[in-house]
């Protein structure tokens, strides 16, 4: 109960803290301020699918990927606001690796074109000018764990997340409801450390369990020379594991991750090379096995509107997937499954891009082999927030 209370301490004395800053004048030529209205954006990604060894509707279709509606705004001097509300068809599971289908537990839901779920992504308020150099944000936000669990669909390198992040993490990002504060570290590079508590909804959580989850990541960005960067990362979470509900298990997260990025510095969009690699290690209680994932991939632009992409993933020794049902881990034995992508985009500008992707998994302990094409368009109007570096 005392943590609970320190931590509710230390928000009060950072908001107490924090200096407003100057107002933006409401005044037009009009006399109709668009200084109350928030800026809005919205983004859309359509997904066609073909599957050459599943041959349910839902791995062979033309369908909207996810659609997003973004609103952001200053609140006051002391306040900034975004709301990202998402909806995408609903699915017969939370991902590929869920629970089989011959477990009861299951609900099931079949996709058609009338089901289409609706839900509040993020909903938070960041604090504005606090002192020490600090951030705090409150509210429903993506967890900062690694690379790639903060970012939204649309964001993504590849079509889907990769194998060894949503084996471990779920399909879907970690979108919880908390606190976070941040600061950044006095070193000669560029550092900070982020610390969280939230309330632990997710599917590898138990959900009914009342303690909280919390957590910490790190980053650190170097520059290497004038056209290139260098970022390492490191992250934790802790909270009741999901997989044992009414248990009291604890589920420990770990994760490190690693960026390189480069860019001609000759010419406006000219060649250039990302690459990224990540490793997520869950230590359970009770777990089974050495259970771990990792990714890596690399994406090069030979001209200014395209860009190649490849990566390797790999996902050992999970049991099924998480979700809020428990599972019959008899039917999901402990393995080792591989997973390899390979992608051609096109983004004639930031707002817009076409990808082709085929993507190959191997399963080493069962015959779940697939080869899988997708087509995917995604593009986004309005006033969009900066992505993440």
């Amino acid at each position: 109960m005392m943590r609970y209370l320190a931590v509710f301490v230390i928000l009060a004395i950072l908001g107490a803290a924090a200096q407003p800053l100057p107002a933006q004048s409401s005044s037009t030529a009009t006399g109709v301020s668009n200084s109350m209205n928030p800026a809005i954006s919205v983004n859309g990604l359509f997904l066609g699918q073909v599957s050459r060894d599943n041959p349910d509707h839902e791995f062979n279709n033309i369908n909207v990927q996810e659609a997003e509606t973004r609103f952001t705004s200053i609140v006051d001097p002391y306040w900034k606001a975004a709301l990202t509300i998402a909806g995408h068809p609903a699915h017969s599971h939370a991902s590929p690796h869920d629970a089989g289908e011959d477990n009861p537990d299951d609900q099931a839901v079949e996709e058609t074109s009338a089901d289409f779920i609706f839900h509040i992504e993020e909903a938070y308020i960041d604090g504005r000018a606090l002192p020490a150099g600090f951030a705090l944000r409150m509210g429903k936000f993506f967890l900062p764990f690694g690379k790639h669990v903060p970012l939204h669909t649309h964001q993504f390198p590849f079509v889907h997340s990769p194998l060894g992040v949503s084996a471990i993490l779920g399909e879907h990002s970690l979108s919880e409801s908390g606190a976070q504060i941040t600061a950044t570290i006095p070193v000669p590079w560029y550092a900070d450390l982020s610390v969280y508590g939230v309330d632990g909804r997710a599917g590898i959580f138990d959900a009914a369990n009342k303690n909280y989850v919390f957590g910490a990541c790190t980053h650190h960005l170097w520059d290497i020379g004038q056209n290139s960067t260098l970022g390492l990362g490191g992250s934790a979470l802790q909270g009741p594991d999901g997989r044992h509900p009414g248990e009291s298990i604890q589920l420990n997260i770990y994760g490190a991750d690693l960026t390189y990025k480069w860019v001609s510095a000759g010419q406006s969009k000219g060649p250039a090379l990302n690459f990224t690699a990540e490793l997520i290690v869950p230590d359970s209680e009770e777990k089974e096995g050495s259970p771990l994932g990792w990714y890596f991939f690399t994406q090069y632009r030979p001209h200014r509107n395209w860009w190649l992409g490849g990566a390797v993933s790999q996902a050992v020794d999970i049991l099924g997937g998480h979700s809020d049902h428990e599972k019959d881990e008899s039917e999901t034995p402990l393995g080792e499954m591989w997973e390899y992508k390979f992608n051609l985009t096109f983004a004639p500008s930031e707002f817009s891009a076409l990808r082709a992707e085929i993507v190959f998994s191997d399963d080493r302990a069962g015959d779940e082999d697939d080869l899988q094409f997708y087509l995917q368009w995604n593009f986004t109007i309005g006033s969009h927030p900066a992505h993440l570096y």
